[in-house]
């Protein structure tokens, strides 16, 4: 998936907010993240795949989708390639738990009714 070559600007209120969610991220991966081992079910790592979705996505849609990549590595979730979104462009104000994709999907095809399929 490319994403596009120009950056939109920021203002100084969303780079405190993304600051302020991506620091209990580093602070995890240098302090805990050490002690307990590196071991993770998905590629890239939880706390990569945190610092990216902030970085793509801002603090609220990327917290979003950090919570609900967390609920996925638990025993009964899922495993393998889960690349980070692009959801810029989605709007759910009122539902913000939408952001998140609670589910590891692969690719929808009209044979299935689109639902979507799990990775193995």
């Amino acid at each position: 998936m490319s994403r596009p070559a120009t950056r939109q600007s920021t203002s100084i209120g969303q780079k405190i907010a993304r600051a302020v969610v991506t620091a209990p991220i580093l602070a995890y991966r240098y302090t805990f993240s050490g002690l307990v081992g590196g071991h993770c079910r998905h590629l890239p790592t939880c706390s990569d795949y945190a610092r990216e979705a902030v970085a793509v996505n801002g603090a609220w849609r990327g917290g979003w989708l950090t919570l609900a990549r967390l609920w996925r590595c638990s025993p009964w979730g899922t495993h393998g390639f889960d690349p980070v979104p692009d959801i810029r462009g989605e709007n759910h104000p009122f539902a913000p738990w939408r952001y998140g994709r609670w589910r590891l999907c692969s690719e929808r095809s009209p044979a299935d009714g689109g639902k979507a399929e799990r990775r193995a």
